[in-house]
């Protein structure tokens, strides 16, 4: 090798190993280098929206993960475990966010029953869940029992300790335990071992699955201290469940036309309640109820088929267990309404300050009767069965001929509806007017739309509105 050619390879190996050299020093560097915590901040949402799972993706650690210090809570292999949990305890809740100067976002989490917190890599953005952890509902809505449905504690009850009763579903919600009753956690079921219960609302939990009851009574009553509390719904048992049907408590009810065809059937039997002394061919007394408390006339009643009426219900007090009975059923008409003045004029629903005055089911049916029946006139009396439902919401209001006279009118107060402003402080004020009304239809049958006539006065405005008509689908304008 020449002399020259050697010194350049010497020259050569100098500058790889420098290059070498400075390599591993950056290796060395880039090992030592954290990250650090540009924003530390909690969370201010409500405590519910924090609610999270792990993804089982990320450890869980002492500090963001990067950032020098961070020490081991959980592992990879642990979050994993405790995302696939199926015990509540393993929810977790968030409640601080940090970012690091490298753009990572970390949360700190714990779990429900305290035994995990720390810091949990969170994504690049602060606006979601993501990376180590989602939004997770605890639990998801389910079906109530029916509010007539009686329970009892069907597990066992000690005077020490209370395993029962929650605020909440156990573990739907981070440090919300047992139940509270005047401000102390309830520590004793025993004084409940007897009591009766009813629900409002049910939940079911996601991680187990189990369905809890939220108490809606107790004992009959809705101010105990117990009512909104929950109880899993495998500790209590329902003590008024309606019975099989059997031949010897049960009854088939069919609805038939005068001419004897059958029209229909109740979907479900008449069956006396549990405790009811009944035997197969006994009459059905007229004081036997179902589970829901219901006589059988009740039942038969509340179960007629769409679109007819019930004209008579005598063959029900022959009924016997085992047997069926008929009610006689005729093809329905039901009346639409519309509201006019009394000088005929239409009024429409703006006219009235709340709208058309509103009617609940039950009054809606004076308006139904059997195909081809006739209005007689006492059905529009001030008392009859269509009259008595436009005597007004609004009652003993003094009223006036014209919105500027000083002087009542004769017939003050009246009773009726406010309708839009007039002038000078008043508004309309309508009464209805049975006379008119009476007169306006003659002649018609149930089906036809018919008209209800309102007199117009006027009355001093009232400062806050009282009424909450919203009217329905029988009014026409």
């Amino acid at each position: 090798m020449k002399s020259g050619m050697k010194k350049s390879l010497y020259l050569g190996l100098a500058a790889i190993s420098l290059v070498a050299a400075g390599a591993a020093s950056s290796t060395t560097a880039s090992a030592k280098s954290y990250a650090t915590v540009k924003t530390n901040k909690t969370l201010t949402t409500t405590a519910s929206t924090r609610n999270v799972a792990l993804t089982g993706t990320n450890a869980i650690y002492t500090k963001a993960g990067t950032v020098k210090g961070a020490k081991l809570v959980a592992t990879k292999t642990t979050a994993k475990k405790l995302a696939a949990s199926t015990s509540g305890k393993n929810n977790f809740r968030a409640y601080k966010v940090a970012t690091t100067n490298r753009g990572s976002v970390y949360y700190k989490v714990v779990s429900f029953d305290g035994t995990y917190r720390g810091w949990v890599y969170g994504g690049k953005s602060t606006s979601a869940f993501a990376g180590g952890v989602k939004s997770y509902d605890t639990t998801t809505s389910a079906t109530a029992p029916s509010s007539t449905a009686k329970y009892k504690l069907s597990a066992s009850t000690s005077s020490t300790a209370n395993t029962l009763f929650y605020s909440q579903p156990q573990y739907a919600e981070y440090k919300i335990g047992r139940a509270k009753v005047s401000g102390s956690v309830l520590t004793s079921t025993s004084a409940y071992a007897d009591s009766t219960f009813t629900f409002s609302a049910a939940e079911k939990t996601s991680r187990e699955g189990d369905t809890w009851y939220q108490i809606a009574s107790v004992d009959g009553s809705t101010t105990n201290g117990l009512v909104g509390a929950w109880v899993k719904s495998s500790n209590v048992s329902q003590t008024n469940a309606e019975p099989t049907a059997t031949d010897n408590n049960s009854v088939t009810v069919e609805y038939e036309t005068s001419n004897g065809n059958v029209v229909g059937t109740a979907s479900d039997k008449f069956i006396a309640a549990s405790g009811t002394s009944t035997t197969e061919g006994q009459t059905v007394s007229s004081s036997d109820q179902n589970t829901d408390g219901d006589t059988l006339t009740e039942f038969a009643t509340a179960n007629v088929p769409s679109g007819y009426t019930i004209t008579s219900t005598s063959q029900l007090a022959s009924a016997t267990y085992g047997g069926t009975t008929y009610v006689t059923v005729a093809k329905a008409d039901t009346s639409k309404v519309s509201f006019v003045d009394g000088n005929y004029n239409s009024l429409s629903s703006s006219d009235f300050a709340d709208g058309y005055p509103s009617l609940t089911t039950t009054q809606q049916e004076a308006l139904t009767a059997s195909d081809g029946t006739a209005f007689s006139s006492s059905d529009f009396a001030t008392s009859g069965s269509i009259g008595s439902l436009f005597s007004g919401t609004s009652t003993n209001v003094t009223v006036y001929d014209d919105a500027t006279t000083t002087t009542a009118d004769t017939n003050s107060p009246l009773s009726g509806y406010y309708g839009q402003t007039a002038s000078n402080g008043r508004s309309y004020f309508y009464v209805y007017d049975a006379t008119k009304t009476q007169s306006a239809n003659s002649g018609l049958s149930y089906g036809d739309t018919i008209k209800i006539v309102f007199d117009k006065y006027y009355a001093t405005t009232p400062s806050t509105t009282t009424t909450t008509d919203t009217g329905n689908t029988n009014y026409v304008d």
